[in-house]
């Protein structure tokens, strides 16, 4: 009897958090910050592994996703190793999914001809044009860095890579949206994904307030709605969940589930942590060098992890939005709630019959 899950993901650190840039709000190097072993050893073979083996041996569908820090900093010959060590592991009804999270720097044509060759789909971090980018994304120098990740993309289209485009949502980006959108969209990267900028865990700093996170939400769909009716649609995330939502789909999106999913966030020492917002000494799970997949799952129950996951602190059993706001991610709230639970209250009742109008164009096809 096959007892393999249909799916399981493994989000990979293989650089920990080493990175060649040194962006003011990285949400990682915050967290490294905050926990007793910072920054880990590059990721040896006997760590992949153990991803590897234990992986495809739990799961007929096994997403690897390699984020950072940043990810290419542990070197071409690591991901050939890695890809090769699967191909030569798996099953023959296993499924592998690959993905890479990069912020673009040293991706030329000998990188993107491995993506394009395994199938990797590709995020790269770009917060609009180099102008806007270099603001907060700067290089461990303090220079900018904007023009060399357009480098980098021009090499994934080049070899026709499949990939993305993650922008950070600041006080700046959110203000300037009218500036970044086109910008995009004119340079053909029609892929997005906007994160609201994190809160360091002190609360000294704080890169976006709800008031400017609200318009940035409204000034982005008037856009893309713009987009959308004039046969020219733009693919973003955020919105295209909310309109799978409502035409009675479930978000493929963690954060938009109202619920943490079962994830297992692996650092270069094999540690395993539920969550990339969480890979803090309180949610260590433990090791996958030592530890099996269902010790690992045990150790995120103990810890109540995802059952205490939904957003008990705002009052949203009585909110008109709930069924597609659901209460936040939680890395986003604190002892007085959901950041952004005002922004999206001013948000969902200036959006939703356009929502509702392209969720119902979209049953029609």
């Amino acid at each position: 009897m096959d007892t393999r899950r249909a799916h399981l993901t493994m989000m990979i650190k293989p650089a920990s958090a080493a990175c060649n840039l040194r962006c003011d709000y990285c949400f990682y190097f915050d967290e490294v910050d905050n926990r007793t072993d910072g920054i880990r050893p590059l990721m040896s073979h006997a760590v992949a592994d153990a991803i590897i083996l234990k992986s495809l041996e739990a799961a007929k569908h096994c997403y690897f996703m390699f984020q950072g820090g940043e990810p290419s900093l542990a070197g071409l010959p690591f991901f050939e190793y890695f890809v090769s060590k699967v191909a030569s592991s798996k099953r023959e009804d296993s499924q592998i999914t690959y993905a890479f999270q990069t912020n673009g720097m040293l991706i030329d044509e000998t990188w993107a001809r491995f993506f394009k060759q395994h199938d990797f789909l590709v995020g790269v971090s770009l917060d609009g044009p180099p102008r806007l980018n270099d603001l907060h994304r700067k290089d461990r120098n303090g220079g900018k860095s904007g023009r060399k990740v357009l480098q980098g993309i021009s090499h994934l289209e080049k070899e026709g890579v499949e990939f993305n485009i993650l922008s950070v949502v600041t006080n700046e980006l959110a203000q300037n949206i009218g500036m970044a959108y086109p910008y995009f969209v004119e340079h053909g990267l029609v892929y997005q994904q906007y994160i609201p900028c994190m809160d360091p865990f002190d609360g000294e700093k704080s890169f976006l307030s709800p008031t400017n996170y609200a318009q940035f939400l409204k000034d982005l769909f008037d856009l893309w709605f713009a987009s959308y009716q004039a046969k020219r649609p733009v693919s973003i995330r955020f919105f295209d969940n909310l309109v799978g939502m409502i035409a009675g789909y479930p978000p493929e999106a963690c954060d938009m589930a109202g619920v943490c999913s079962v994830q297992y966030v692996v650092e270069s020492n094999g540690d395993i942590y539920p969550c990339d917002f969480f890979c803090l000494d309180s949610c260590l799970l433990g090791n996958i060098t030592e530890d099996s997949i269902a010790s690992l799952d045990a150790k995120r129950s103990e810890i109540r992890f995802i059952e205490d996951s939904p957003n008990s602190i705002d009052d949203c059993a009585s909110c008109p939005w709930k069924a597609l706001c659901r209460g936040g991610c939680k890395r986003y709230r604190n002892e007085e709630g959901y950041r952004f639970c005002t922004s999206m209250k001013i948000f969902f009742p200036y959006v939703i019959e356009r929502l509702e109008l392209i969720a119902k164009q979209m049953l029609a096809l």
